[in-house]
C-alpha cells in the first residue's frame, strides 16, 4: 500500500508503451485521474471516461483544458506539458505531479496562524494573476488547491470549469459544499466575481487573522456589491491590517476592540471605492492613499527617461509619505533609463521595471536598503526584478552604505557603486 498526496494507490499491472506504474488514483464525473511514471518522474494523466472517450465534444473539451492551463503558466498552477494518446485510456493530459496534499487535508492538520496567511497569500496572488489572463476558474474549493509537502508551496488544480460555461458538462454545475457563487448556480454572469466568492469560503475555513476575516466579508455579498476584482481585494485587506497596526500603536490593545466593530461596521457599509482615501495624479507619477497619511506610487505614464519619487507629495492641504512602490509601478517603460528613490523607508513590490529593458540605472538617497514586499505580500527581490535586471541595471547609494546594501537582498545587483 502507498500513500501519496490523501490517495491510496492499488497495485497495478497497467503499462502502457510511454508510461509505466500506471494506477487509477480518482474517477468522477467524465474524468478519470492516472499516477504514473515516465522517464524515472511521476505524472498525472488525466483521461475522459469511458462512456465519453470517443466523443468529439468531450475530447474538444479536454484540449480546451490544455489550452487554458497552458495559457496561465504561473508557479502556482499546476502544470501541463502536452496532451497524449496513452494506450488504455486514449486522449490524455499530461499534469506534473505534486507530492503534496489537497487544502483540505491540510487544513486539518495543526498550522500557525502565519503559516495560515502564508499559503492564504499565495492563492490571492496566483488568482490575481489568473483573472489578469482573463480566465475565471469558476471551481474553486479546498480539494481543487495543492498544498506540496516541501516548502507550502500551494498549486492550483482542476480547470475543468475554468472559462467557458460550455465546461459545465464535465462536472456537476452547482458545486460543492457551498463553494460556488449564488449567481453560478442559478446559471446567472460568468465572471472573477464568482471566484472571489468562492474565495472568501475558504478563507473563511482558513481562521485567519482580523484583516482578512473583515476582509472576506465583502466576498460574499450579492454580485454587485463584492470586489470588482482580486486587485481590489488585495489592496483593501492590507489597508485594513495597516489600519489595525496603526490603531494598536496608537491607542494600546483596548482600543483595538473599540476600533475593530468601528471598522468592522465600515466594512458591511455598501463600498465606497474599496476604501481609497485619495487618488491623484502629480506630474508623471501616481498615487494612491488607503489611508494612515501613507501613499503608494507609479508611473502615470510611458514617456518619460528618467523618472525621480519624492520623498512627500501634498494634494488638497494633505502631505502624504511615500510609503510603497506598487507591483509593476514602472513596468514596460521602453524609454525608462533611471530611477531616483528619496531618502526614506518605503516598500517595493513585485515586477516593479518589468519590461522595462532600457533602464541602466537606479540611485537611492538613502542608506539604508528598500524593504522588500510588505507585511501582507512577502515578496523575493527576484520577484520584483529579472536576472537581466541584475547584471544590466547600476544601483547607486550613497557614501558609507555600500555594505548595508551589499549585505542585503540588493546583493544580487552585480554592480553597486557609492556616490558622494
Amino acid at each position: 500500500m502507498e500513500q501519496v498526496s490523501g490517495f491510496y494507490f492499488p497495485p497495478s499491472e497497467t503499462i502502457s508503451a510511454q508510461f509505466s506504474n500506471m494506477s487509477e488514483i480518482s474517477a468522477s464525473g467524465f474524468n478519470i485521474l492516472i499516477r504514473a511514471k515516465r522517464d524515472g518522474r511521476w505524472w498525472i494523466l488525466k483521461a475522459l471516461a469511458p462512456a465519453v472517450r470517443n466523443n468529439e465534444v468531450y475530447q474538444g473539451l479536454l484540449q480546451k483544458e490544455f489550452d487554458i492551463m497552458k495559457h496561465v503558466q504561473h508557479p502556482g498552477v499546476v502544470e501541463v506539458t502536452g496532451i497524449e494518446e496513452v494506450d488504455g485510456y486514449g486522449k490524455c493530459l499530461v499534469m506534473e505531479w505534486i507530492d503534496g496534499v489537497t487544502l483540505e487535508e491540510w487544513l486539518l492538520q495543526p498550522h500557525s496562524k502565519k503559516e495560515r496567511v502564508h499559503i492564504a497569500n499565495q492563492l490571492l496572488e496566483v488568482l490575481e494573476f489568473v483573472h489578469d489572463m482573463q480566465v475565471v476558474h469558476r471551481d474553486l474549493k479546498p480539494s481543487n488547491i495543492m498544498v506540496t509537502r516541501n516548502g507550502s508551496v500551494l498549486k492550483l488544480i482542476d480547470f475543468g470549469l475554468a472559462d467557458t460555461d460550455s465546461y459545465a458538462v464535465l462536472k456537476e454545475p452547482a458545486g460543492t459544499d457551498g463553494y460556488v457563487s449564488p449567481e453560478q448556480q442559478k446559471g446567472g454572469p460568468t465572471d472573477v466575481r464568482n471566484d472571489i466568492y468562492s474565495v472568501g469560503v475558504i478563507l473563511d475555513k482558513m481562521k485567519l487573522n482580523f484583516s482578512y476575516r473583515l476582509g472576506l466579508k465583502r466576498c460574499l455579498r450579492p454580485l454587485e456589491e463584492r470586489y470588482p476584482n482580486m486587485t481590489a481585494m488585495c489592496q483593501h485587506i492590507l489597508s485594513l491590517h495597516r489600519n489595525l497596526l496603526a490603531f494598536w500603536i496608537a491607542s494600546g490593545m483596548l482600543a483595538v476592540s473599540t476600533a475593530g466593530v468601528l471598522i468592522y461596521n465600515k466594512v458591511n457599509e455598501p463600498p465606497r471605492g474599496y476604501d481609497v482615501v485619495a487618488e491623484f495624479k502629480i506630474g508623471n507619477l501616481a498615487y494612491k492613499s488607503w489611508g494612515g497619511g501613507v501613499v503608494s506610487v507609479r508611473a502615470a505614464n510611458s514617456k518619460d527617461s528618467c523618472i525621480e519619487v519624492p520623498k512627500t507629495v501634498n494634494f488638497q492641504g494633505m502631505t502624504y509619505k511615500i510609503d510603497e512602490i506598487e507591483k509593476k509601478a514602472f513596468a514596460n517603460q521602453p524609454d525608462l533609463r533611471k530611477l531616483v528613490f528619496p531618502d526614506t523607508k518605503f516598500h517595493v513590490m513585485k515586477q516593479m521595471v518589468e519590461n522595462s529593458p532600457n533602464l541602466h540605472s537606479i540611485c537611492f538617497r538613502s542608506a539604508l536598503p528598500p524593504v522588500i514586499g510588505n507585511a501582507i505580500w512577502k515578496t523575493r527581490i527576484q520577484d520584483v526584478f529579472s536576472e537581466s535586471d541584475f547584471k544590466r541595471v547600476i544601483l547607486y547609494v550613497p557614501k558609507g552604505s555600500f555594505d548595508a546594501y551589499r549585505n542585503s537582498a540588493w546583493n544580487q545587483f552585480e554592480n553597486i557603486m557609492e556616490y558622494e
